[in-house]
């Protein structure tokens, strides 16, 4: 579905929610303002940040705000955590080739420090970490990595996160699992809503057609005896086709550790499309195609299936031959 995916880290990756909060409580005692808890700083907060202090705090200094910030922040013992599926999810995107960018206003060296400390760095091909405003940044960020809008998606747990894909381009999907509410997210209009990541991928396995970088069984030059042609005469006598399919697993072919149970059997795959050419007789090569792929779908558990059938029929030419994509949510 998409080629490259910008994250957010707060709210969309790792739950710092309490040590935001902490934090931020310090920073208003420093001026007077009274604690908040929880809902109530959720349905307050807003980014861009400064935006957000220069309304509650109109008076205070940025750069001496976000000094008490930061040392309340480093003394805090409220914990990160990775989000669950958040992991999973990386992995996913890692296995099909998606290049992988973060996006964040969290201190670059805050950044740094949470990222390492949670295993997370291995994932990301570029991190853009203290950023005040994204829709500024953005774009630059784009330019730097040759990434293109139609191919790009921002996921992100706050309007800010959402406005910044709209102002780049590129697609917008909002997760339930950080800052602000639905409706919150809503007023912002992202392409996409998920409550949480473990949706986003099962939406994109199951919709996404495959990349030339994802891992494939391929079965070439396969022989089919079946009983196939729209006139009559030509049905009724046995012809042989030639097959190529690319079979799409559902998880990668990487890491199996010579472990047969975690692939497919090609040899078995064979037999039954075999045994699918010649159990019945048909008029149309597509409508094979489509049989042979639906075989591997119900059969084999593939998440997507290219079959290409050649057919040895007009005078002065090689073969004839057609192409049928079959995927799962079809």
């Amino acid at each position: 579905m998409f080629k490259n995916i910008i994250f957010d880290w707060s709210g969309t990756l790792v739950d710092d929610l309490a040590l935001t909060l902490d934090a931020s409580n310090y920073v208003f005692s420093q001026y007077g303002k009274p604690c908040m808890n929880r809902d109530e700083f959720r349905a307050e907060f807003q980014l861009p940040y400064p935006d957000y202090y220069a309304r509650v705090l109109p008076h205070a200094d940025l750069d001496e705000l976000e000094d008490h910030f930061r040392y309340a922040f480093r003394v805090s013992n409220a914990p990160v955590e990775v989000l669950p599926n958040a992991r999973e999810f990386l992995e996913f995107c890692r296995a099909r080739g998606v290049r992988c960018f973060i996006l964040t206003s969290v201190d670059a060296k805050e950044f740094d420090t949470q990222c390492r400390e949670l295993g997370m760095m291995e994932y990301f091909e570029a991190i853009h970490a203290g950023i005040r405003h994204k829709d500024a940044h953005i774009h630059t960020l784009l330019a730097q990595h040759g990434l293109h809008a139609h191919e790009t998606a921002f996921i992100g747990d706050m309007q800010h996160d959402v406005e910044t894909a709209h102002h780049a381009g590129i697609t917008s999907i909002a997760v339930l699992t950080g800052y602000n509410d639905a409706a919150q997210l809503s007023k912002a209009r992202p392409d996409m809503i998920v409550p949480d990541l473990l949706v986003l991928r099962t939406l994109m396995r199951r919709y996404a057609l495959p990349s030339d970088t994802q891992d494939s069984i391929n079965i070439n030059g396969l022989e089919l005896d079946t009983f196939i042609g729209v006139p009559d005469e030509e049905r009724s006598s046995m012809q042989t086709l030639k097959a190529d399919i690319s079979f799409y697993p559902e998880e990668a072919l990487s890491g199996l550790n010579d472990d047969f149970s975690r692939t497919v059997c090609y040899d078995s795959i064979a037999r039954a499309l075999r045994a699918e050419a010649m159990a019945r007789p048909r008029k149309l090569v597509e409508t094979l195609a489509e049989d042979m792929g639906k075989v591997c779908l119900k059969e084999f558990g593939a998440r997507h299936v290219v079959v290409t059938l050649r057919k040895f029929i007009l005078p002065r030419t090689d073969s004839v031959s057609v192409t049928v994509h079959v995927s799962r949510h079809r």
